[in-house]
């Protein structure tokens, strides 16, 4: 277990460190984020030169706290030496200090584990994207999955501590992630988990009638498997699908079936109001047309979800006249300079891409000061990361864009339902300007049985926005999110 604490590298060079006055200090002792040690941790760092004093128990937990030394600036760890910049404990440190900028967090439900970089570190925010910081993060993420990590995490569970707005999620943590869980628990006795063997019963019934919006496809749906558990069942014969998160269950999409069903409707909520035990949570999305009418008139009160952009596929693909005259000024610019090849994407290709996706996130972190668009970015990496590896099973397609040999972008894309192809994932490089119409464009040549592309909506971003409404959409996907007290639906 020793030998696992000190196999962690240090990536920060100790000039940064020693210059930095972020480490080690803190505002206050409440609500800060204190180095979390197992009780062999604080075992060495007693041996070494700390006191027993310094610890504390986390309640309900065998890991232990150092109680935070007052200081004039404000607080900071008993190990810290102000004078020097220096830890009294350096080389018995605990395995927190260690990783450190990186920190082992929860997601928001609190069940999977992540392996996330503070933004806070100044050696990050100039150095987060180089490559061998990425070869780094990727490496400790191999390395906390290991047997003896596992044990460790046993002897430690308050390592892994909430997420802050902050932190940019770089490796999910799959096998820690599946120890924090444990069992899962059957939210109500009618259901089922989803699985990717139920992929073509739920694929059969999303075919059942005609749809444009991107929750209409299992990509969209078991996207989000590391973050949301997915149930089902039968409900007077039609699939109906649950999700949950951080323990409510709603529902992602209305009772599918060839014809609107109002006792389907009815059992689901049911359903939903058992198990939410009358909480608000409770709602049923992804409702098109004129199905929003038929759920007002049992009783439900209806609000619009985010709209999702729609283009004809041949003007994206042929990119003529005066509205799409910016996008072809970058494609020529793109053309001029750099050698660009399109090709489909290979297994070889995940590590890259999933680097590239930290890159451009780390540096979208940087442009975003609202904590909303934060949690977008720390929450793509799972939907990303769960496309790539399951594009066969979801029969999605994906395609890579290699400039001057390296991959500096890719998209992945399914069909929906009636002559749609929704365009779920597209990162490039933000530093070789042209390439995101490049992705755009190519691969809008390549579908020529889809007429229409939907490029999904704009997550209520401004800049997003302007760029979706750039490429001057046809129309919109629209649904609709049902809500309704228990009482008034049961009656009706």
């Amino acid at each position: 277990m020793k030998a696992f604490v000190q196999g962690v590298p240090q990536i920060v060079p100790e000039s940064w460190c020693l210059r930095c006055k972020i480490c080690c200090r803190f505002p206050d002792t409440v609500g800060v984020q204190v180095p979390v040690f197992s009780p062999a941790e604080a075992e060495w760092a007693q041996s070494s030169s700390g006191k027993e004093l310094w610890f504390e128990a986390l309640p309900g937990s065998p890991s232990l706290v150092p109680r935070l030394a007052r200081s004039e600036s404000g607080c900071q760890c008993p190990a810290f030496e102000s004078e020097t910049s220096t830890c009294s404990i350096y080389p018995v440190r605990p395995l927190d200090c260690r990783l450190y900028p990186f920190v082992l967090t929860e997601d928001r439900a609190g069940t999977r584990a992540v392996l996330s970089m503070d933004t806070k570190c100044p050696y990050l925010q100039e150095h987060g994207a180089d490559p061998e910081v990425l070869e780094y993060a990727a490496h400790l993420g191999r390395y906390l999955e290991t047997e003896t990590a596992l044990a460790y995490w046993k002897t430690n569970p308050g390592i892994v501590g909430p997420a802050w707005p902050e932190f940019i999620s770089v490796a999910p943590l799959p096998s820690l992630s599946a120890k924090l869980q444990g069992e899962p628990r059957v939210p109500h006795p009618a259901l089922r988990p989803l699985t990717l063997e139920e992929i073509p019963m739920l694929e059969e019934s999303l075919h059942l009638r005609p749809h444009q919006g991107s929750a209409y496809t299992a990509a969209g749906l078991l996207g989000w498997k590391d973050l949301i558990r997915l149930w089902w069942a039968r409900l007077d014969g039609n699939f109906c699908l649950f999700a949950e998160q951080g323990g409510g269950l709603f529902m992602p999409l209305p009772p599918l079936g060839e014809a609107f069903n109002p006792s389907a409707v009815r059992q689901a909520w049911q359903i939903m109001a058992s198990a939410n035990q009358g909480g608000s949570v409770s709602r049923i999305e992804g409702i098109e047309g004129a199905d929003g009418g038929r759920f007002v008139s049992m009783g439900f009160r209806m609000a619009p979800a985010e709209p999702e952009y729609l283009y004809r596929r041949e003007d994206l693909a042929a990119l003529r006249g005066d509205p799409y005259r910016s996008q072809r000024w970058a494609l020529n610019r793109l053309t001029r300079n750099f050698q660009v090849v399109l090709r489909s994407f290979q297994e070889k290709d995940l590590v890259p891409c999933l680097q590239l996706y930290t890159r451009w996130a780390i540096e979208r972190q940087r442009s975003f000061g609202e904590s909303f668009s934060k949690r977008l970015i720390r929450d793509g990496l799972f939907f990303h990361r769960r496309l790539m590896m399951s594009a066969g099973p979801l029969h999605l397609s994906g395609w890579v864009a290699e400039v001057e040999g390296k991959i500096g972008g890719y998209t992945f894309g399914g069909a929906v339902s009636g002559g749609t192809f929704c365009v779920f994932l597209e990162i490039t490089d933000r530093r070789i300007p042209g390439l995101s119409q490049f992705l755009f464009r190519e691969i809008s040549s390549q579908l020529v049985s889809h007429p229409l592309i939907n490029g999904m909506g704009d997550e209520g971003l401004p800049g997003l926005r302007r760029a979706k409404l750039s490429y001057r959409p046809m129309g919109e996907a629209v649904c609709l999110i049902a809500s309704r007290s228990d009482a008034a639906v049961r009656s009706r």
